[in-house]
């Protein structure tokens, strides 16, 4: 099905109604004080100098208070929980229990000085998270995400995965590692570069074992908390083993390891020579990092991280014109502004994009309204994320009428037409100067017919001929007939339009000048259409058009009284008649009276009244015997031809011209009239008779 939803407008909304089920989000506005949070969920608070104060959370050598912020949440024994804290200073955080124990703390152990937790939970109840920093009286603003882990009890990884698990007394245990550890096996082509990341509370550590049982890589963070990253081009076709261990000796941790094919442009293994086992890093650190975290990070280019937390339609199925929303909440988690550039697809088609920046680490919720103006099922997604199914109906006694989708758009449905049949759609669209009223379509097939009708502010080509007419747009007709399942727009080929125009829209424009035109979108060119004047009153005027094809139609302006005519010969002798046909055509909407002369040089030498119908067409007859010479003939404002009269002898003086005294009435006319000379032969006639009776 094509896509045909209409866009109406991007607006800001504070809250996100009836969303697709997926990962949640809450804003809080900077300076609000945030105290809780839920599984899936990302919030945004600040830790300011209202919050409540506590003593270092980490042994740096820094002294003095510490804002923090106490955010809690409901967790079950034995959850494997994620924390992560961003923020534009260096995060610090730390996981209280139910029974207000300290449970774990971390500082860096996400990207940049961001904070990240990865722990089971001891049992059942609210426990804490305490958003800090490593420097004390330190205020900002903050992202804080809390996700439940899916643990699992793997022994193996694949490129492209993450595993979750906890190490306890389960496992086994290695002076080699540092206390217990997990293993999985990882299979990758040989030469392929692998990178494995390790994400814990504890001293992450990371060893890799070749198929020859020894050490070919091996990463340990310097300090609790860290994520450690290990590289290793493989060179052997046989399973390695993933060694995840943690370098504080700790009787139990949990951890998130993934792994992943490293692209050939990126750096290579971090080891001491080539494919050698690597050197411990802890060995490179500092006495300050090794016992205590010293507050900052490698230096990295500030970069954005946009994520979508949550978004959807605010509903799955809705009637013929009226909107839907789409909302999405968006938060950047880098260190700096990012825009967000994502497009509404409909059906595979994209209809409306989202564009917004946003500040580092701001979270903002984004909504697009869009009307359908078609009826069916629709697949609506957000750039290639999964569909939602959107469901359209016609309205309530639909057929006939017609649905407002836009400012400017209207669309009418009538769902059981027959071939042949005339179907009228009632509007009421419009501006000051010119409304749309109906629209009659004579449907070609059997189906469904839609007529979308959208007013148009910017008239194609510039609009037709207009003298006097103050209506700035027209009306952009699309009908169409669905049958099983096919649109087909070219059996719709014929209709009728009625638009009302205002008074004052008319001005001095004679209400017969005015017709409606069609903009024919092959020859570029505005064509009159037959047009008549239904009613006039005090207000409007209302006109209606026929039309053998729909495309743009606007209002415009004729010369409604249009003249022609011909002559019976171009040439003649002196004293010999000529008669000249005279032809008024009625161009525009109404009924015009019109006075049309017959001119011999310019000079009225008769002239006839007459009332003509739209469409409409009389013709007259003057019969003409002017003087030797050559004479331009015309009716009206047309010279329908040049008549020559060669010279015979007559005498100076006499008339040069002759006509009849009542022009003959053809198609049209007012009744019947005698030629100039039949009249003359009348009177000598009479003069003959009285003379003879007298003679008697």
């Amino acid at each position: 099905m094509t896509a045909r939803l209409a866009t109406v407008g991007v607006v800001l909304l504070v809250a996100l109604t009836a969303p697709i089920a997926g990962v949640g989000a809450v804003a809080a506005a900077p300076g609000d004080d945030t105290r809780e949070i839920a599984y899936g969920e990302t919030v945004r608070g600040a830790v300011d100098s209202v919050d409540a104060i506590r003593d270092n959370p980490t042994e740096n050598g820094h002294s003095g208070q510490w804002y923090y912020e106490p955010v809690s949440f409901e967790g079950e024994a034995g959850d494997v929980v994620n924390i992560s804290l961003y923020g534009p200073t260096d995060t610090s955080m730390v996981l209280v229990g139910p029974d207000g124990q300290r449970l774990s703390h971390n500082e860096d152990g996400g990207t940049g000085n961001n904070s990240e937790i990865v722990t089971r939970l001891p049992a059942d109840g609210t426990y804490t998270i305490q958003v800090t920093s490593h420097f004390p009286e330190d205020s900002y603003e903050y992202l804080l995400s809390l996700h439940r882990l899916d643990a699992e009890d793997r022994t193996s990884i694949e490129l492209g995965e993450t595993v979750v698990g906890t190490v306890d007394e389960s496992n086994p245990e290695s002076e080699q590692f540092h206390g217990r550890y997990a293993e999985l096996s990882l299979s990758a082509p040989v030469g392929q570069e692998i990178e494995l990341t390790h994400s814990s509370a504890a001293d992450s550590g990371l060893f890799l074992i070749g198929p020859n049982n020894r050490v070919v890589a091996q990463k340990v963070a310097p300090y609790a908390g860290q994520d450690v990253t290990l590289r290793y081009v493989i060179e052997q076709e046989r399973p390695y083993t993933v060694i995840v261990a943690s370098d504080d000796y700790e009787g139990e941790f949990s951890y998130q390891v993934s792994a992943s094919a490293v692209a050939e442009n990126e750096s290579a293994n971090d080891s001491a020579t080539g494919n050698e086992t690597a050197a411990n890093e802890t060995s490179d650190t500092t006495d300050d990092e090794t016992e205590g975290h010293s507050g900052h990070a490698p230096d990295a280019p500030a970069s954005s991280s946009l994520r979508v937390l949550d978004g959807g339609l605010n509903q799955s199925a809705t009637t013929l014109g009226t909107s839907v929303t789409h909302t999405v909440t968006v938060a950047n988690f880098g260190d700096a502004a990012g825009t967000f550039d994502e497009p509404i697809v409909v059906d595979g088609t994209e209809t409306v994009r989202y564009n917004a920046t946003l500040a580092p680490y701001e979270m903002r919720t984004l909504s697009v309204s869009m009307t359908p103006n078609r009826t069916g099922q629709y697949a609506v997604a957000l750039g290639d994320r999964a569909a939602q199914s959107l469901t359209v109906v016609p309205p309530a006694n639909a057929d006939g009428n017609t649905v407002q989708i836009g400012n400017d758009t209207y669309v009418g449905v009538a769902q059981n037409a027959m071939a042949g049949q005339t179907v009228p759609f009632e509007f009421e669209m419009g501006a000051a100067d010119a409304t749309l009223r109906t629209v009659s379509v004579d449907a070609g097939g059997s189906g469904t017919l839609w007529l979308e009708a959208t007013r148009t502010a910017n008239l194609s080509a510039g609009g037709p001929p207009a003298d006097g007419l103050a209506v700035q747009h027209g009306f952009a007709l699309s009908p169409s007939l669905q049958s099983n399942g096919t649109t087909v727009d070219q059996s719709i080929q014929r209709g009728a339009v009625t638009v009302d125009v205002s008074r004052a829209a008319l001005g001095e424009t004679a209400e017969a000048d005015v017709v409606l035109y069609r903009y024919d979108e092959d020859a570029g060119t505005w064509n009159a259409l037959p047009t008549t004047r239904v009613s006039s009153t005090a207000e409007n005027v209302t006109y209606r058009a026929e039309t053998d094809r729909f495309s743009t139609l606007a209002l415009g302006t004729v010369t409604a009284a249009q003249t022609g005519g011909s002559l019976s010969t171009n040439a003649v002798s002196a004293g010999e008649t000529v008669t000249v046909t005279a032809t008024v055509r009625n161009a525009g909407s109404a009924p015009v009276e019109t006075t049309v002369p017959v001119t011999v040089d310019g000079d009225t030498v008769t002239e006839r009244t007459l009332t003509v119908q739209p469409g409409g067409e009389r013709t007259f007859t003057a019969t003409l015997s002017p003087a030797a010479g050559t004479h331009a003939i015309g009716v009206g404002d047309t010279q329908v031809g040049t008549l020559d009269v060669a010279a015979s002898g007559t005498a100076d003086g006499e008339d040069a011209v002759t006509t009849d005294a009542t022009p003959t009435s053809t198609t049209g006319g007012d009744g019947p009239g005698f030629t100039a000379v039949v009249a003359l032969l009348s009177v000598v006639a009479a003069l003959l008779m009285g003379y003879g009776r007298r003679e008697a």
